[in-house]
């Protein structure tokens, strides 16, 4: 399926990712993490981007961001890839591209498919076998999400963190169905929407664009067992 031009809904959580020139390092120490996560809530705030979850991982990042404007999401990312993009070089005596040209990224419903990409963002530490346990992953989001540890890069809304208590958060990040990870890896690569036909369907009316919407279903809920 083709990439189609970028897809922001205000309001609406987007499965943002961003990976390294070639997949190449992009994080080399403890320090280049904590500047980039001090350098992404800087720009959030500056931009108006609330940020649910993210993944720092060896190569690439994820967020689950919401944009409270239009260029909201491309304003924050872009200046915290620069900014950071400037950090190494300095750091390093180098120049050039750190990051691939843009990040990908797809607009998210508030049902489901928000708890499977949350979950997708968290367990990236697991899925490449860093660790086995999501929450002790120190560079994510999983250990606030599961313990309530605070944490300075992350605005989410009551709802959210009430919800995450509800669903035993601990238990739902211990498994993931495989087509649900390549139906959010999938989507994200291509720019469409991830959420039911109802979903597609009203972003197509809101955003008066045509979004390739095709019959699928719901992604399996999971209770934690």
């Amino acid at each position: 399926m083709s990439r189609i031009a970028r897809v922001v809904a205000v309001g609406l959580p987007h499965h943002v990712t961003q990976r390294g020139n070639n997949r190449s390092q992009v994080f080399f120490d403890d320090d280049d993490r904590r500047f980039y996560l001090w350098t992404l809530a800087q720009y959030r705030r500056k931009y108006g981007v609330d940020i649910w979850g993210y993944c720092l991982m060896e190569n690439h990042v994820h967020a689950l961001a919401v944009p409270h404007e239009p260029e909201s999401l491309a304003r924050c990312f872009a200046g915290t890839n620069l900014v950071y993009t400037q950090h190494v070089n300095r750091k390093q005596h180098r120049s050039g591209r750190l990051w691939q040209n843009r990040f990908y990224s797809c607009p998210v419903s508030k049902d489901e498919y928000l708890w499977a990409v949350l979950r997708y963002i968290d367990r990236n530490p697991v899925r490449t076998q860093t660790e086995r346990l999501a929450w002790e992953y120190r560079w994510s989001s999983a250990r606030h999400h599961v313990t309530g540890e605070a944490d300075p890069l992350l605005n989410e809304p009551d709802w959210l963190s009430e919800e995450l208590q509800q669903r035993k958060y601990r238990s739902y990040l211990r498994d993931e169905p495989e087509e649900t990870t390549e139906e959010i890896r999938r989507t994200t690569m291509t720019g469409r929407p991830l959420g039911g036909n109802a979903f597609l369907s009203s972003l197509e009316s809101s955003l008066d664009r045509v979004l390739g919407v095709q019959k699928r279903g719901r992604p399996r809920k999971d209770d934690g067992k």
